[in-house]
């Protein structure tokens, strides 16, 4: 039994999409993502798809795996393998070539989330070398309004650099600075005085938390609790997501406006050269 990886801009992105998705449809969250779902996440996660895999097993493509990068360090940002190919090591073998390139790159760690309650995935990894460093968590609800004066619009890219120099330095690579100033409208930014706060487009039925910060002067006042309750009644009326990316120690800051705790869960691992 041989597998061979091609990237995925040489197999082609129309095939290796719908590969992407077949090894999804049966996932704890079924993914179905369209060519322009996956050049989104090239330019927004920034997953190089001269690095990112296409598992041909005996000949037939078996899996996908998305690698991203930034400096030293890079991400699994996605593996899916089709049920045809499962339970013969494909998954393994893959991420274990993976890391090998990540070596050989010069890359000193590679990063990824993975679901907490995917018993079979989070082995997999732990058995390739990956440390959990912490739990990540979601929320969802309707959160409570507060006062909106005061809340100043503001350019996304500033929110981002107040995350890059007031945030933690291990945020979740989705969660971080450099992946918050890909975004844009319709997403908005706003801050009040040292808090900062980015969503996504609140004209949509749900809108998503992508960012909260404050500076570190002005911490423990509940800044940021009024900064998301004046966003909220900023735009009224709307269900609210917090995506299962969120360190589980910042949970009480959503557990304070009313949202209620996601089932699913994630890891984020580690594993360093």
């Amino acid at each position: 039994m041989t597998s061979d990886y091609p990237s995925v801009l040489e197999f082609g992105l129309e095939p290796a999409t719908q590969l992407l998705n077949r090894g999804f449809a049966d996932y704890f969250v079924p993914v179905q993502m369209p060519v322009a779902g996956l050049l989104g996440m090239a330019r927004q996660d920034s997953v190089d798809l001269t690095l990112s895999r296409v598992v041909v097993h005996d000949g037939q493509p078996a899996g996908v795996a998305l690698v991203a990068r930034r400096g030293w360090t890079s991400r699994l940002a996605a593996m899916a393998v089709v049920p045809e190919a499962r339970g013969k090591g494909v998954g393994e073998a893959c991420v274990r070539q993976l890391l090998a390139e990540a070596r050989a790159r010069g890359e000193r760690a590679m990063t990824l989330e993975v679901i907490e309650q995917n018993a079979p995935a989070v082995s997999l990894y732990a058995k390739c070398g990956f440390k959990a460093d912490r739990r990540l968590v979601g929320y969802t609800g309707r959160p409570e309004g507060g006062e909106s004066a005061g809340l100043e619009e503001v350019d996304v890219r500033e929110v981002a650099r107040a995350l890059i120099t007031h945030g933690p330095a291990d945020l979740p690579w989705q969660l971080s600075g450099e992946t918050l100033a890909q975004a844009g409208p319709p997403g908005v930014a706003y801050r009040s005085g040292p808090a900062w706060l980015a969503l996504s487009n609140p004209g949509a039925p749900v809108v998503g938390l992508r960012a909260v910060v404050v500076e570190p002067h002005a911490r423990r006042r509940g800044l940021a609790t009024a900064l998301l309750r004046a966003a909220s009644a900023r735009h009224p009326g709307k269900e609210w997501r917090v995506p299962a990316i969120w360190p589980e120690d910042l949970g009480g800051l959503f557990e304070k406006l009313g949202l209620k705790r996601d089932p699913l869960t994630q890891w984020q691992m580690t594993i360093r050269f």
